[in-house]
């Protein structure tokens, strides 16, 4: 399998575990809706380190995710107030490792561990 199948087939399983791990609870933004995704707190583009960081990935609503990349500045200050300064801090430690060269191997490893996590949650 090469590099970009891998990475969508990890990115799809990651979505999956965050539905998973959340279902029948409410949106962390807006506690009105029930989550449909992780939104990625740190961008993909900004680091790899925390592409698949569960910390980094915040469950929310389909509304709020359109909001959070409309209109950051309404959402983010909620997401680090409700989540805290601990929380904060390391996700900017685990960013500081944001060049981790990407190879088949490694999207293999990430796709690894979030199919034991599902498998985890889904078997519990």
């Amino acid at each position: 399998m090469n590099k970009a199948t891998l990475r969508r087939k990890a990115d799809k399983l990651l979505q999956d575990y965050i539905r998973l791990k959340h279902k029948g609870e409410l949106c962390w933004v807006c506690g009105e809706r029930y989550i449909t995704c992780g939104h990625h707190f740190i961008p993909v583009s900004n680091s790899t380190a925390t592409r698949y960081y569960i910390k980094n990935l915040i469950p929310i609503c389909k509304n709020c995710h359109f909001k959070v990349h409309s209109q950051p500045h309404l959402v983010e200050p909620v997401l680090c107030f409700k989540l805290g300064e601990e929380w904060y801090n390391d996700l900017m430690e685990t960013k500081k490792f944001g060049g981790i060269k990407t190879n088949t191997q490694w999207y293999q490893t990430q796709y690894n561990i979030l199919e034991a996590l599902y498998k985890e949650l889904n078997n519990g």
